[in-house]
């Protein structure tokens, strides 16, 4: 009887407790490539759309226009110096529409930084927002409209 038990449920344990340890272990690889990983975004010039570092390593540095980072979004222009502090974007509100579909990013534009000679544009500030999300609307950069109030109070309409 026993040996019975034995050959019934072995198996069956050891099979959930071998899924178990192998699922562990893919966890602890993802949470370790994420936490040991730089997820940098790379705008390279006269290109709407960025690219992943991790993915597209060889870039030439002359081409690069923004390196962004996301958590906090940050974009760092490559030829700035050490020595130049990091900026807040002047914008005090942010909307993005789309067709009938409003984005308000009001509240995500405060943590955006930027070291460099100038601020990134609206439609890379938008591209930076679908890469820290994991929103694609890419495919329709041309139909984008931005609504931003300055930071002396005027609110501006322009196509991304």
């Amino acid at each position: 009887m026993l040996k019975d038990l034995l050959w019934t449920w072995g198996p069956f344990c050891f099979n959930r407790i071998s899924h178990g340890i192998t699922r562990v272990q893919k966890v602890v690889q993802v949470v370790y490539n994420e936490m040991s990983v730089k997820k940098e975004w790379v705008f390279v010039n006269n290109q709407p759309v960025p690219v992943n570092s991790e993915n597209f390593w060889n870039i030439e540095p002359s081409t690069v226009k923004w390196k962004c980072q996301v958590f906090p979004p940050t974009f760092v222009d490559p030829r700035a110096t050490y020595d130049m502090k990091s900026k807040h974007l002047s914008y005090l509100g942010f909307v993005i529409k789309i067709k009938e579909k409003d984005i308000d990013l009001s509240e995500w534009i405060n943590d955006v930084r930027y070291t460099g000679f100038e601020e990134p544009t609206v439609g890379e500030i938008f591209a930076l927002w679908c890469c820290e999300t994991g929103e694609s609307y890419f495919h329709c950069l041309d139909e984008i409209q931005v609504e931003y109030i300055t930071e002396l109070g005027d609110t501006v309409r322009k196509r991304a």
